[in-house]
């Protein structure tokens, strides 16, 4: 509910608020006069009145719900693409000292080469509108030894796990 000066309101969906609008359409066309509509529809006259124009002007397909459209990107396509090449050389060629990307650098590289700051914590959407997504580092020690452990599976477990 939301207080709109008079009286509390419910707070409509965009789908529900473009149903209230083609219904108000129809009675437009059928002939009922804008105040009526109004208070039918216990709407303000000036937006019935706004309605009926884009009614007669564009047709009811302007009276439809339109994407909504967001916040534009601060970074543009090409600026995306390079980002994405920086990326895949990985952490190490771009001078880290692990090959790691975590978001914090992203955000410095993003800031170094393009010049927009970012705060590390949006970037994720970033990152998967360029075809990147989070992984887990899987947890194995570096001197792992694969031959071995194989080994000792396929020998001592398979000896002494229980049927």
């Amino acid at each position: 509910m939301r207080w709109d000066g008079r009286k509390w309101r419910p707070v409509l969906s965009r789908q529900e608020l473009e149903r209230r609008r083609l219904a108000a359409a129809e009675d437009l066309q059928a002939g009922m006069k804008q105040s009526d509509v109004a208070r039918k529809y216990d709407v303000n006259p000036s937006s019935v009145s706004r309605w009926n124009k884009t009614l007669e002007e564009k047709g009811t397909k302007e009276l439809r719900r339109k994407k909504a459209r967001g916040a534009s990107p601060k970074l543009s396509k090409g600026q995306q693409a390079a980002l994405r090449e920086i990326l895949l050389q990985g952490a190490a060629a771009y001078g880290y000292d692990t090959d790691l990307w975590m978001l914090r650098r992203v955000a410095e590289v993003i800031r170094k080469e393009f010049g927009v700051s970012y705060n590390f914590r949006s970037l994720s959407d970033v990152l998967h509108r360029i075809g990147f997504s989070p992984q887990k580092p899987k947890r194995r020690a570096a001197e792992r030894d694969q031959a071995a452990v194989q080994t000792w599976v396929e020998e001592e477990w398979e000896k002494n796990r229980k049927n």
